[in-house]
Order: structure tokens, then C-alpha cells, then sequence
């Protein structure tokens, strides 16, 4: 039967309608190979179930780098690690090996020797060509489900020939693909401020659609938002499981491989709902990586260039509500605390336990980024962590650092007597006169 609105269900009735349709097995029933591939593919329906109950994302692995020399203008190559990965069809992906992908193109077919052309028996993706590097631009690379046939099975009744049909075994893997994100001109071609800006409109930080949400939240409810959705589906499917944005210029070949503004912890799919902007699973995941690509950032920029000579507002338009900034000392390469934030409106550093930088930073992730455009609005608290301070530092030592948090998050500097040591503890919040910073 089909289910319309004026159908009425009765309790206690089967509803069977969209239900798992599997083989009945009984003695001497006749089998064929439709009733076996049936079964099939109940299995692989069951556990694509499981799968989209996990939630779409990456599991384990798959960290995707640019290694220093193992790629060139010409050739364009990134390597993959191994991991485990589960698309939103709850289809998951296994990488068993360290691979090299080449970005310049492919055959399109079946890679291993082993392994014949054409597709195993299930096909739930289609096969959308690649883009290959061609020309400056931003690049996203997926991965995604392949299948394939190898070898050749015996077959009754037709003299053992080369039947069509007659392959031995149905692979199931993965295989990449390289999709052109549309990215405004003039942002391309402002290359400092590039990978923060894209990382935050994948976050959706600059979606209109969110910020109307904190503005009117009975208003429409924002089912997509942020630059991964404006892709969905022509060129982002739901088989696509997003690894890294790439941004590959003509004369230089890859300046960055960022990996955290698409990569997402396993994230479960709900129906959009009113609150879903603001307390869904989806923004939790988002709050994680916003805070763990900003940390990536950073060690590339400090790769780069001269660490303790970076100003933040130089590179970054936003700031997480929460970050750890590695700080020079001595031999220890790493950052100046008071270039990095000048020009900023800051507090501190104020002193606060180990103990409490673990729950700081879980807290702040609740947060929206600092918008460093409009340093008027935005405080800064600056912390040390008493731990850290009295840990020998130098090479192969301790590196000393500070943590940043939005001035929206508690300030987290009160003395604890009981807990603290007295040399390492504020009896007293010094706030500046107005108009004055502690720093920049």
C-alpha cells in the first residue's frame, strides 16, 4: 500500500512499505543469482543503516599533506595516510595504505592490475568526472566509493567460456576526486588572508543565512549554509566524503593543502530544525574544527615565515574563540605574544592552573569567532598556564605558549588560594583606564 496523508495506521499493524527486502530461505526452493544478489544488497542496506546512525565524517585517518619535494609545478601530487571515513548514504570507506595522489588526471577506470574494467554489482554512486588541476584556483579532494570485478568464474552449462557475467569476485574501494570550489576573485587574489577566509566560509562564519538565524531565530531555518553546501549536489555529492581544500597557483604550483576546514569528526544528519544553528551536532563538529584548522594554521605560517615577526590581523580575518599560541623563548622558535595581537583590544596574561585549560577550551568552542575587522568589539583574555611557566624550556624541553579566549567566555583568572601558588595568582583584576590596552 502507499502511505498518504489520509492514511490511517492502525497500532500494533506491520507498516512494511520501505522495509529491508532480503531473500526467504527454505528447503528446496530454487535459487538464481537475483535472489542471491538480492540478499546482497539487504546486507549492504542493513549496514549503510548503521552507518548513517554514526554519522557522516572521517573516523580515523586520512590526513592529507603537501610533502616538501614530492611535488612540483608539472606534477602536482598530495599524499594520503590510511584511514576510515562514512559518507552521508552511511557507506564507509577504507584507505588500507599510504597512498601519492596525482592532481593533474586520471584514466577514470579500475587502478589495480588485478582488476578488470566495469562496475561490481552495486552502484548506489554515479561517477561524476573529476576537475584536475588546471589553472590558479581552489581545489576540494574527496573521496569516494569505487567498485569493480576481478578474475574470472567457472561456468556451468556455457562450456566455460568468457561469458560477460562471469567475474569471479566484486570489489568494493575508494578513489578520489578533485572539484573546483567558486571562490570571489578579489579573495583569491588577497593571498594572506586567503585560507582563513575560506575556512570560514566553510564554517559558515560569513553565511548570511546563519547570522539571520542569531538575529531572528523564528524566522526561516537555514537548511544549508556555508561554502560545502553551495556545492551540494551538482559537484559535492552525497557519496563525496570532503578531505582538503587545495589552492594551487600557476607559477608556484600548491601554496597550502588545509585539511580542518573540511574535515569533520563523524556527524549525525538531522532534519533541519529551529535550533539546529545553534545547538545541533553539526555546529558542535564545526566548533572542533575551527579551533583544530586555526592550530594548523598557524604551524604553517610559523613553516613559512618568521614566527615572532606575524601579527595576527596580517593573516587572519577571524580568530576561534579559543586558541594555544607556541611562544619564542630563547632558542625556542615561536611566536611574540605582543606583536601577534597588536592592535588588538587584550587582557592579561593572567595566570590560571593546568586543570583548568582542558574545560577553557571545551567552553569557548560554545563561542562565535573573533571578527578581527572590528577589533572595537572584540576582547581578548590572555592566559598562562602555571604548568607550562615552571616547566624547563629550550630546545628539546618544555615550549612555552598562551592561551587566547574571546572576552565573551568567563574570565577564568580569579585567585584560588587553596589550589594555586600564591606567586603564580591575581588578588586582583587590573582593568586599564577606558581607551587603554595591556597590549599593542
Amino acid at each position: 500500500m502507499s502511505l498518504n496523508p489520509d492514511t490511517l495506521l492502525k497500532l500494533d499493524t506491520a507498516f512494511l512499505e520501505d522495509g529491508i527486502r532480503s531473500t526467504h530461505f527454505f528447503n528446496g526452493r530454487l535459487l538464481s543469482s537475483e535472489d542471491l544478489r538480492q540478499e546482497q544488497e539487504a546486507h549492504h542496506a542493513a549496514l549503510q543503516q548503521l552507518g548513517r546512525m554514526q554519522g557522516e565524517g572521517i573516523s580515523s585517518g586520512l590526513h592529507v599533506t603537501a610533502e616538501l619535494g614530492a611535488s612540483s609545478v608539472d606534477n602536482p601530487i598530495v599524499t594520503v595516510e590510511p584511514g576510515l571515513a562514512t559518507n552521508r548514504l552511511g557507506q564507509v570507506l577504507e584507505l588500507s595504505r599510504r597512498v601519492r595522489v596525482s592532481l593533474l588526471g586520471g584514466s577514470g577506470g579500475d587502478t589495480p592490475a588485478s582488476s578488470t574494467s566495469g562496475h561490481g554489482d552495486f552502484r548506489v554512486c554515479s561517477r561524476p568526472e573529476s576537475v584536475y588541476v588546471a589553472g590558479t584556483g581552489v581545489y576540494l579532494l574527496v573521496l569516494a566509493p569505487a567498485e569493480g570485478t576481478e578474475g574470472k568464474a567457472l561456468v556451468s552449462g556455457l562450456g566455460n567460456t568468457n561469458a560477460p557475467c562471469n567475474a569471479k569476485r566484486r570489489v568494493e574501494g575508494v578513489r578520489f576526486r578533485l572539484l573546483r570550489v567558486d571562490v570571489n576573485a578579489l579573495e583569491l587574489k588577497d593571498t594572506s588572508y586567503l585560507r582563513n577566509r575560506l575556512a570560514h566560509h566553510c564554517f559558515g562564519t560569513t553565511d548570511p543565512k546563519l547570522q539571520a538565524a542569531l538575529a531572528h531565530p523564528f524566522g526561516v531555518i537555514p537548511e544549508q549554509y556555508g561554502l560545502l553546501d553551495a556545492h551540494r549536489p551538482l559537484r559535492l555529492t552525497d557519496c563525496d566524503v570532503p578531505l582538503a581544500l587545495i589552492h594551487w597557483e600557476d607559477t608556484s604550483g600548491i601554496r597550502f593543502v588545509d585539511v580542518h576546514s573540511v574535515r569533520r569528526r563523524p556527524t549525525r544528519r538531522m532534519e533541519p530544525g529551529r535550533w539546529d544553528a545553534h545547538v545541533g551536532e553539526r555546529r558542535a563538529s564545526e566548533a572542533e574544527a575551527l579551533f583544530l584548522q586555526f592550530q594548523e594554521h598557524l604551524e604553517s605560517l610559523a613553516q613559512r615565515v618568521t614566527a615572532d615577526q606575524v601579527r595576527a590581523v596580517d593573516h587572519f580575518v577571524y580568530l576561534p574563540p579559543s586558541g594555544v599560541l607556541p611562544l619564542r623563548s630563547g632558542l625556542t622558535q615561536g611566536f611574540d605574544s605582543l606583536r601577534f595581537f597588536k592592535g588588538l583590544t587584550v587582557r592579561g596574561p593572567m595566570f590560571i592552573e593546568g586543570a583548568r585549560l582542558a574545560p577553557l577550551l571545551h567552553q569557548a568552542r560554545s563561542f562565535p569567532p573573533l571578527a578581527l575587522h572590528r577589533p572595537e568589539h572584540e576582547l581578548i583574555w590572555l592566559y598562562h598556564v602555571r604548568e607550562n611557566l615552571q616547566a624547563p624550556s629550550g630546545p628539546g624541553q618544555s615550549q612555552p605558549y598562551l592561551v587566547f579566549v574571546s572576552g565573551h567566555v568567563p574570565y577564568q583568572g580569579d585567585a584560588r588560594f587553596d589550589v594555586a601558588r600564591w606567586s603564580f595568582s591575581h588578588y586582583a583584576l587590573d582593568v586599564p583606564a577606558p581607551g587603554e590596552r595591556t597590549e599593542g
